[in-house]
């Protein structure tokens, strides 16, 4: 994960470090949730002082909202090039790209689908700041694109919100839970295989159908 100069952020020495506990807790986050993780198991990750970790984020919850808004940014950042790239084509074409962006983004850090997953589904200021900070922009993001996709066709698909997020809530779930996955379903421990087959049964199948 990147370390981004911002509000409250660290200064350009300390970006390694910052970026060294980031990622750490990133991990942790995304593999044990946010009660079962400390500090201390972060800052050894990171190779740190639990202290510093305080120090540059404000405790544990402003580390996990800092992980939460940077990864927004990066995500953001991947779909804005991925719109950039098919700049000339149909709102069907862009709705597609964006999309398959979209899971690339997911299948190279699965850490960031487990992380949302944990904490979206219980009521808690987390849930909250998941939803505002991720969520819906990204929602926003699809539903923006689908809604130019559905004026080019002659008879537009039925329940359009319904079908962006269930996309992206799908999209998430399914990488997050790919090792079980496996376990059903055959092939789906080659990353080739299982990357087609999400873009088929979920691009083609809930977005663009």
């Amino acid at each position: 994960m990147t370390d981004r100069r911002g509000r409250g952020r660290p200064s350009e020495p300390n970006t390694d470090t910052s970026a060294a506990i980031a990622n750490a807790a990133l991990q942790r986050f995304a593999a044990q949730g946010f009660e079962a993780t400390s500090l201390r198991e972060i800052a050894k990750d990171a190779g740190v002082d639990v202290a510093l970790i305080s120090y540059r984020f404000g405790g544990k919850h402003g580390l996990w909202k800092e992980i939460v808004s940077q990864a927004a940014v990066d995500l953001h950042d991947a779909l804005d090039l991925a719109l950039r790239e098919r700049n000339a084509g149909t709102a069907q074409d862009r709705l597609a790209h964006s999309s398959r962006a979209f899971l690339a983004y997911l299948l190279d850090r699965p850490e960031v689908p487990r992380l949302l997953l944990r904490d979206i589904t219980v009521h808690s200021d987390r849930s909250q700041w998941l939803l505002e900070t991720l969520s819906l922009p990204l929602h926003q993001h699809f539903i923006a694109l689908a809604q130019a996709a559905t004026e080019e066709r002659d008879k537009p698909p039925a329940h359009l919100d319904f079908r962006v997020a269930n996309f992206i809530y799908s999209a998430a779930s399914t990488i997050a839970r790919r090792e079980r996955i496996g376990k059903l379903v055959g092939g789906m421990e080659d990353d080739a295989q299982f990357a087609a087959a999400l873009e088929e049964v979920l691009v083609e199948g809930t977005l663009i159908q």
